[in-house]
């Protein structure tokens, strides 16, 4: 998913991704989906009478056996609050109901729900189509050079030096479509053509979240006007990968493309949809599958994780992004990049990109404009813009203003009031517009203008500086003009070959290394539908993923090309391969250290070593886990498939740690995270190896910690190197090779899932205003008068959920008014796999409309640990076997009492039947009348 620019919510969200109660069944893989299908409607009718269900969707697939079942519910009555979901009348059943009857089916093996997953939204950079005319030009020639993003992953030495260009591999695109009458995407689809494969499963009005039903055709054309909010996706991915034409070449431009269109115009994807596209392509035939997207879940159960680590294990590479939430911390990997061997991919930036200049006096600057005032700023004489120039408080006092800024340009530092009002002092002294200089070494400005007056613009501190002294210096002589160009200029940006702002951090939930490799995804030219101008400059993992899958598609082709179709590599061996060879970078140009793995992976791809390379270590990357499951000694298998002896050192290149937390505030994760020296020391059975020809050689990998406080669960890392000696052979055998390793200090299980002060009891799922029941206090939930009189309901029970950390299971025992538990409460979203909170999902709402399951025997007058009989065969997880009958514990309607709700969070790696592993909390009175 590309990254998104200057959005931020503070509206929380409803943990129910269930899509209109959809839910996936999976059958046992022996059986026939479509009979079995049939059969568990059939039952589930007769249990439900009141209920309709309907067949949305079934895949009868040797990777995949399963069906999409829609049940409807009274929507007559609904909450006032028009984002919370409908109200069911008592008469009808909600999936626990559903859940127990196909877990006693004997074929339902598992079951998850069917939720959407958001389409990619893509921010455009500058107008490139002159770059990319026909019309020959010096100048652009040398652009168009620049802006590639082949000479970072060394594809330009791949084309040129070993005539590569991934000739035949098909690669098969998971997106919004795509324009292939592009002339760069060979101007037509089907046989004979660059996209060959592939069909449109959705149609342009598809949208998941508002109910609008798929009309596929097998064209999978991106005809959406631009006004649609749309802007090419899935074709500027095509082009990243295959794209062709005079003026521009892709990483692959001889492969073949498919894609399998699962966006519509102006709306997202239901999971589904997407699997269905996955096993399509698979069945085509494709060599790599590439999917350009992200749902925000940290844990591997996802279905589209699952489905992808099962075409992995039949020899197709999937390759995914990692996600563009790196600027909300650690553990924003999504799915399905957190799954088993798929390729996780990381975002680096360009080395180059465009920029608006201005020139002071002769000398050229790039700056980048604010993103409120669109006036262009004038041209004009440039002058200090406060009598203490580089404090901290530039412009925010107008008795510091220098009367000179009338009628002209003001050079102003960046300080502690804000943009706008910076601007505005100076506008009334009379200046005409500002120039804001960073007060931070080695970091572009990008002003944020909440009600400027005047324009602004951002420089960076060096260039600040610089301008500040030929002012200085000039002061007593001429003036200092600046002159602003309508031109843009292709030039070096500062974080060229690093990893993006955006890109994800890891590790996933199960502390597994991801992201696991980097491409270029920073500020990438392609191309884009012709309604949408043929041209553009986009950025995000979005765009690292198809150019990791086209290097994928160069070294298919170049082992076909050296070893025919016979033993063909591994999705596992590219993948380790790949990560052996890879670049890394710095956390910041210009520091002497090398970045985390936890936002890099093994580093950029670079694709030309890795196919020259003969030297292979496996595994390629290394969790050592937290402290309390210390993975503490593992063992790498060095190979040497060459035909030469080879020589090296083993050393320790630790990397910066990451601080997630900040612990003077609870766990909340650091955003954007924050950066340690702390570093592991590692142990190794051999610190010189020496391989033949065909030869094998084990190292043991022993790891110590770091010695820091386990309450700030420090992320360690690095980079094991296997550093080539001197008298090693230097054909085809150059290279050192690198496995990267994580671990994190502490005990996971013990940091706290609830936020303080939460969970609350409430009434509304608007989080900015929204009233709060203390445990003193009695929450009277009318259900009765509401269901007899078909009115809104003023007073629903919802909970309001701030998440520090991740968990797996909420469990909702049921009290009475004496805290006797009586069951499980019902709620009517799903309570697993629940993720941490962001700035972007401060909070999560769940809602109960008074059902329960009750529990046999006796009461327990103590809150109840484990978790409710249903939680072991919830979504995303596997039904247990058992004898006892579906009505034993059928989900009921409580009768009219005092009650209380409680919500206990099963921690980090905990162990569900150990009661120490459960943070608890319980809710004041429930009147229910």
């Amino acid at each position: 998913t590309p990254i998104q620019q200057g959005i931020s919510s503070t509206e929380a969200k409803n943990n129910d991704p269930t899509l209109f109660h959809q839910y996936i069944f999976e059958f046992d893989s022996s059986s026939n989906a479509n009979t079995n299908s049939k059969k568990l409607v059939n039952q589930l009718e007769k249990s439900f009478p009141d209920l309709k269900f309907t067949t949305i969707r079934v895949i009868d697939h040797s990777l995949l056996k399963a069906a999409t079942i829609q049940f409807e519910e009274n929507d007559n009555i609904s909450i006032s609050d028009s984002s919370s979901p409908s109200l069911i009348d008592d008469k009808k059943s909600t999936i626990d109901q559903v859940i127990k009857l196909a877990s006693k089916s004997g074929y339902v093996t598992k079951i998850y729900s069917n939720h959407s997953i958001q389409r990619p939204n893509i921010v455009t950079g500058e107008d490139v189509n002159s770059l990319l005319s026909t019309k020959q030009d010096s100048d652009n020639d040398e652009n168009r050079h620049l802006i590639s993003i082949l000479p970072q992953m060394q594809v330009d030495r791949v084309h040129n030096e070993l005539k590569n260009t991934g000739r035949d591999i098909i690669i098969g695109v998971i997106d919004s479509g795509v324009d292939y009458m592009h002339p760069a995407l060979g101007g037509g689809f089907g046989p004979g053509y660059k996209v060959r494969y592939g069909r449109d499963l959705v149609g342009d009005d598809y949208d998941s979240e508002r109910g609008t039903d798929p009309i596929p055709d097998p064209d999978p054309m991106d005809s959406c006007d631009p006004s649609s909010g749309t802007v090419g996706h899935g074709t500027h991915v095509s082009g990243i990968i295959a794209g062709k034409s005079d003026n521009y070449t892709g990483v692959a431009p001889d492969a073949i493309l498919g894609m399998w269109r699962v966006f519509g115009c102006d709306g997202n994807a239901d999971a589904i949809v997407i699997v269905e596209a996955m096993l399509d392509a698979y069945d085509t035939g494709v060599d790599i599958i590439s999917m350009s997207l992200s749902d925000p879940m940290g844990w591997s159960e996802s279905l589209t994780a699952i489905v992808a680590e099962r075409i992995i294990l039949k020899g197709v590479p999937v390759v995914a992004a990692a996600s563009n939430d790196g600027e909300l911390g650690a553990f924003t990997v999504g799915t399905p990049s957190v799954g088993k061997g798929v390729y996780s991919v990381a975002s680096f930036d360009n080395n180059y990109n465009f920029f608006k200049v201005f020139k002071v006096n002769d000398k050229f600057y790039k700056f980048n404009v604010d993103n409120v005032a669109k006036e262009k700023i004038p041209n004009g004489q440039l002058v200090i813009g406060d009598k203490n120039i580089g404090s901290d408080t530039d412009a925010c006092n107008p008795k510091n203003i220098p009367s000179n800024v009338n009628g002209k340009i003001a050079l102003i530092r960046r300080g502690t009031c804000n943009f706008a009002d910076k601007a505005n002092n100076l506008a009334k002294v009379g200046a005409i517009g500002v120039i804001v200089y960073n007060n931070k070494k080695d970091e572009t400005l990008s002003p944020i203008n909440d009600g400027s007056s005047i324009p602004i613009i951002g420089i960076t501190q060096e260039v600040g500086q610089e301008i500040l002294a030929e002012i200085e210096m000039k002061s007593q002589e001429s003036a200092v003009n600046v002159t602003f160009s309508d031109d843009t200029r292709v030039l070096p940006q500062l974080t060229g070959n690093t990893v993006s702002s955006f890109s994800s951090i890891g590790p996933a939930y199960e502390l597994d290394v991801r992201p696991s490799i980097g491409g270029i995804g920073g500020n990438v030219l392609s191309t884009l539908p012709r309604q949408s101008g043929n041209w553009g400059m986009l950025s995000g993992t979005s765009m690292a993923t198809p150019a990791v899958s086209g290097t994928v598609a160069l070294y298919l082709r170049a082992w076909k090309d050296k070893n025919g179709h016979e033993n063909k590599p591994t999705p596992t061996f590219i993948l380790e391969h790949f990560q052996n060879y890879a670049y890394k970078a710095p956390n910041r140009n210009g520091e002497n250290n090398v970045d985390s793995p936890n936002r890099q992976g093994a580093g950029l791809v670079q694709i030309y070593d890795a196919i020259q390379e003969q030297v292979h270590i496996s595994p390629a990357a290394i969790s050592f886990n937290d402290t309390e499951h210390l993975q503490k000694t593992q063992t790498l298998s060095i190979t040497n498939y060459g035909n030469t002896f080879v020589s090296y050192t083993i050393s320790n290149n630790v990397s910066v740690s990451i601080i997630p937390y900040n612990t003077s505030e609870g766990y909340q994760f650091t955003a954007p995270a924050t950066y340690g020296n702390d570093s592991a020391q590692l142990e190794f059975s051999q610190k010189n190896i020496t391989l033949a020809p065909g030869a094998t050689n084990k190292i043991d990998v022993t790891v110590i910690p770091p010695n820091t406080n386990p309450a700030e669960h420090i992320m360690y890392g690095g980079y094991i190197q296997f550093k080539k000696n001197n008298e090693s052979s230097t054909e085809n055998l150059g290279k050192d090779l690198t496995v990267p390793y994580i671990g994190v200090v502490g005990n996971q299980r013990e940091l706290p899932i609830f936020h303080h002060n939460t969970p609350q009891l409430t009434n509304t799922t608007n989080i900015t205003h929204f009233p709060a029941y203390d445990s003193n206090e009695v929450f009277v939930f009318n259900r009765i008068q509401s269901v007899a009189t078909k009115k809104k309901i003023d007073k629903v029970p919802i909970f309001m959920l701030t998440l520090d950390n991740p968990t797996r299971i909420l469990s909702t025992p049921l009290y009475n008014e004496q805290h006797d538990m009586i069951g499980f409460a019902s709620f009517k979203n799903d309570t697993t796999n629940f993720s941490r909170a962001t700035s972007d999902t401060p909070a999560q709402f769940i809602w109960w409309g008074g059902d329960y399951i009750p529990v046999k025997g006796e009461a327990e007058n103590k809150p109840m640990m484990t978790t409710d009989p249903l939680a072991s065969i919830t979504p995303n997880s596997i039904l247990p076997s058992g004898t006892e009958t579906f009505e034993s514990q059928v989900k009921i309607s409580v009768a009219p009492g005092n009650y209380r709700i409680g919500l206990n969070a099963l921690k980090w790696f905990g162990n569900p039947d150990n009661p120490e592993d459960w943070e608890t909390w319980t809710s004041g009175i429930i009147k229910v009348l």
